[in-house]
């Protein structure tokens, strides 16, 4: 097996250096990076791992986008739901026999099955051209941040060296905040985790793209506290008549495919879909905030940069706690097989595979 290794893994040194104008260039300087998790990386799989990683999935999300963009959305709402929940582990994508697992609670209704399946399609890919070596946990993160930069937001580096875990918690989902919470609530769950109120503006931002289910916004239709315009609750009612409604609605009616700031133009609004969104405009420590990124989206962008990396940090697992796993598929915990058996069966992938594609 560690010839097997040898061989790809040189094959892949030779072709990225011919590959070296494509390797991705940071967007901000080391020293404003935010501090590291132990065992994370900001180069983790350069040169030798899988060098063209972050190329691969980059080039294929692009074809996707195009095809679908409410995908990119999907795929960082998946991101943000398995990271708060548990930690950054790909539990979210577990499948259980019976059906329930984390996909299964309450708080991850939405969850688009097309960004699951972008998830594992991705990791096909890789895997036939890297060797498993590469986490579904870190293939999500990396896809989630292409989420953002290939719908108009900031391009920026992320650490990788996650592992996958073992299995999922379904109280796991329990840490995420529901739509309609306060923002005192809001400050206090998220500070918990030490993220602080920029932090929590910033990544209420999110919310400039995606669409939203008629159940998660039903307080709106019928309260006017946080304050809501007139016209666009009417809206909303005429959307969404009864919770039930299979309607969605769009978090950003101005520019719903875009990732920008009209988010927060919208809050001052009073336009906010969500409780959670609008109550940020009133709220005494981050109206000023949310008055700052509606007005300066490059500060937006920046300090989303740097939350974006605070949540891929949450509860990690890495090579340093020998707990977890490179799985072979992200559905499912790998099997307990033999060295020989592992062999045959990527000898066998990569000979179906025909050839390397860059």
């Amino acid at each position: 097996m560690a010839r097997v290794s040898s061989l790809f893994h040189s094959l892949f040194l030779i072709s990225s250096l011919l590959l070296a104008s494509q390797t991705l260039v940071s967007s901000r300087t080391l020293e404003k990076r935010p501090p590291l998790v132990p065992g994370l990386s900001w180069n983790y799989y350069f040169p030798l791992e899988c060098p063209n990683l972050e190329w691969i999935i980059r080039t294929n999300l692009q074809k996707a986008f195009k095809k679908n963009t409410g995908l990119a959305p999907g795929i960082l709402r998946l991101f943000f739901h398995d990271c708060f929940a548990n930690g950054c582990d790909a539990s979210i994508l577990l499948n259980a026999p019976d059906g329930k697992d984390e996909k299964s609670h309450p708080a991850n209704i939405g969850i688009r099955p097309e960004a699951l399946q972008a998830i594992e399609e991705l990791r096909s890919l890789i895997y036939k051209l890297c060797l498993p070596v590469v986490s579904c946990s870190d293939i999500l993160v990396v896809a989630a941040r292409e989420a953002v930069r290939q719908l108009g937001g900031p391009d920026f580096d992320v650490p990788l060296g996650r592992k996958d875990s073992l299995t999922f918690d379904l109280n796991g989902p329990n840490n995420l905040p529901p739509p309609f919470f306060r923002t005192d609530q809001l400050l206090e769950v998220f500070g918990k985790r030490n993220f602080d109120a920029t932090d929590v503006v910033a990544l209420s931002g999110a919310h400039t793209y995606g669409r939203a289910h008629c159940s998660s916004l039903a307080n709106r239709t019928i309260e006017s506290d946080p304050p809501i315009d007139p016209d666009f609750k009417n809206k909303l009612v005429a959307t969404c008549p009864t919770p039930a409604s299979s309607n969605t609605v769009d978090l950003d009616a101005r520019t719903p495919t875009k990732f920008d700031n009209m988010y927060y133009i919208n809050l001052l609004n009073r336009q906010g879909v969500f409780t959670s969104d609008q109550d940020l405009a009133s709220h005494p420590q981050t109206k000023e905030i949310v008055n700052q990124f509606a007005s300066n989206q490059m500060e937006f962008f920046d300090r989303f940069e740097d939350a974006f990396v605070k949540v891929s940090q949450i509860d990690v697992i890495t090579s340093r706690q020998g707990k977890g796993e490179i799985r072979d598929r992200c559905f499912v915990p790998n099997e307990k097989v033999s060295v020989e058996a592992v062999v045959v069966e990527k000898v066998v992938e990569f000979a179906e595979a025909g050839s390397f594609v860059f």
